[in-house]
């Protein structure tokens, strides 16, 4: 990830939940806490079924354990930093910081929209190419749309957060949000590019992930037609 930036701020004040009243934020600590600690408990007992019961050993579980673990990654990114923060009374994140923070997340997040594109695919081939399932989604085929997954989510990271943070931050550094995300550092940067920068990052973005979207409709369509049709046949 290379951000080479010429902004005169060199730190950001994370607003967060800094406007609600001071004694809510003890009950939004103890709840975000909670529910964060009931998402990795909950992705951890199913990545430890999946490993532990040799009969789940399939490629459909076996994504389902990829995804959980992304799913971990993305919440770790960004939810212990809030936590911290909402019993902090000087929220500040320095900018290589708030870099590391906008990288990991669009990587762990877009990671999770390539999978679960993936596992439509797995569907769809297990659905209407029962007899060529074996073939198409082999132990090496899965270890490519695994890994094509985490690499086309780390790209889609590094183009964002590189986007972003070439972008000139002259003042104020007050970001109104609880992490580091492309819409409130965009209304703090400066310059004449900021619009096209945006839109840009805008447009990856939308495309990347509608792009997700249609094939997993394409593959949920073909899964449901073939499904009619057998129904068609039985009766």
């Amino acid at each position: 990830m290379s951000v080479q930036n010429h902004s005169t701020v060199t730190e950001f004040i994370l607003i967060g939940f800094s406007h609600f009243p001071q004694q809510l934020l003890p009950v939004l600590f103890l709840l975000f806490l909670l529910m964060y600690l009931f998402t990795l408990l909950g992705n951890l007992l199913i990545m430890a079924t999946i490993w532990s019961e040799r009969s789940l050993h399939t490629p459909m579980y076996l994504f389902l354990c990829a995804l959980s673990i992304s799913e971990i990654l993305y919440t770790f990114a960004i939810i212990p930093r809030m936590l911290v923060d909402l019993l902090s009374t000087h929220s500040v994140i320095a900018l290589m910081a708030c870099a590391s923070q906008m990288f990991f997340s669009f990587t762990f997040g877009f990671t999770h929209s390539f999978l679960l594109t993936v596992m439509g695919y797995d569907r769809y081939v297990a659905i209407c190419h029962p007899l060529r399932y074996n073939v198409l989604m082999s132990a090496q085929g899965c270890a490519y749309l695994v890994t094509w997954s985490w690499i086309g989510g780390a790209i889609m990271g590094m183009v964002v957060t590189t986007a972003i943070f070439n972008l000139t931050f002259c003042g104020p550094n007050e970001v109104q949000h609880f992490f580091c995300h492309v819409p409130p550092l965009v209304k703090l940067a400066c310059g004449d590019n900021v619009f096209i920068v945006a839109k840009g990052v805008g447009l990856v973005c939308i495309t990347a992930l509608l792009a997700c979207l249609l094939l997993l409709l394409i593959t949920m369509a073909q899964i449901c037609t073939i499904l009619k049709f057998s129904f068609a046949l039985d009766y």
